[in-house]
């Protein structure tokens, strides 16, 4: 647990706190995957997602620092797609910073498309959010 909040500390303006994490373990489907080296346990990266009837919401993903453009969060994605598909979810969504451009990168890159901008999504610095799409007839 200390790690993942390091990495999402390090990652977001707003990050998860322990307890936000915690509550997302303790549900009754997990919702939380990460990604870490076999030799040291290190850990790479995480997702966060809901399946709810034949939809995947994302809530979370960050990759540490040092795996960063290495393929990591690409990898988490592409894990989360197939996922999506085993689950038989028709569509996946996520919210995003406009100003988060490596991110809106990646997901362009795995067919993501913004359905609408969300003005103030983030309080704190009151940035809008844009709201993605991935439809799952496309794997």
């Amino acid at each position: 647990m200390p790690e993942l909040v390091r990495i999402e500390t390090g990652s977001f303006v707003q990050p998860w706190t322990r307890d936000q994490f915690l509550s997302e373990i303790s549900k009754s489907l997990p919702t939380l995957y990460v990604i870490q080296t076999v030799r040291a346990g290190s850990l790479l990266g995480y997702i966060c997602f809901w399946v709810i009837a034949d939809e995947v919401q994302m809530l979370n993903l960050a990759v540490h620092p040092d795996y960063r453009r290495q393929g990591v969060g690409r990898s988490l994605l592409m894990f989360l797609l197939n996922r999506s598909r085993e689950e038989k979810a028709s569509t996946v969504f996520l919210e995003v910073r406009p100003s988060n451009q490596a991110a809106l990168t990646l997901y362009r890159s795995l067919g993501f498309k913004t359905l609408y901008r969300r003005p103030r999504y983030y309080a704190a610095e009151g940035e809008d959010a844009l709201v993605m799409e991935r439809s799952l007839d496309e794997i």
